[in-house]
């Protein structure tokens, strides 16, 4: 690994030099820190889309009737080939030496342990299943 950091060298330049100020365009209403653009633009739609269903709600029923049908049975050579190529895209990383990069640098250290992961990941699990069996086991029974 020793010799592929040589290349870097120490005293090499920051690859992006820019006079961007991470949070620059941010608007802080009500103590909340906002992305101005990004939030305008996202809410904007998700409002309009809301307002365009309620407003025609026997042809959106007709529509998303149609929607997922058509979706999973014409595309679902795409869902079952992007899940392949994740799996195999992370077996890559692991065998070749592109999964010893280290996300933060030569000398980052992990903030949690394996079995800290691990615990995070079990309580992930945990927590959807009351989460989703919660409503769905007495909406069942009912």
């Amino acid at each position: 690994m020793a010799e592929a950091d040589d290349h870097l060298g120490t005293d090499a330049p920051h690859p992006i030099d820019t006079d961007f100020n991470t949070g620059q365009d941010n608007i802080t209403p009500f103590g909340l820190d906002i992305h101005n653009p990004v939030f305008l633009i996202s809410s904007l739609s998700i409002i309009a889309f809301v307002l365009a269903t309620l407003m025609f709600q026997a042809e959106a029923t007709a529509f998303f009737g149609w929607l997922r049908p058509f979706l999973t049975s014409t595309f679902d050579w795409f869902f079952l080939t992007a899940a392949n190529i994740f799996v195999l895209f992370c077996i890559m990383l692991l065998v070749t030496p592109l999964g010893r990069v280290r996300l933060g640098g030569p000398d980052a250290k992990p903030d949690y342990s394996y079995m800290g992961w691990f615990a995070m990941l079990f309580a992930a699990g945990m927590g959807i299943g009351p989460m989703f069996f919660g409503v769905s086991e007495p909406m069942s029974h009912f």
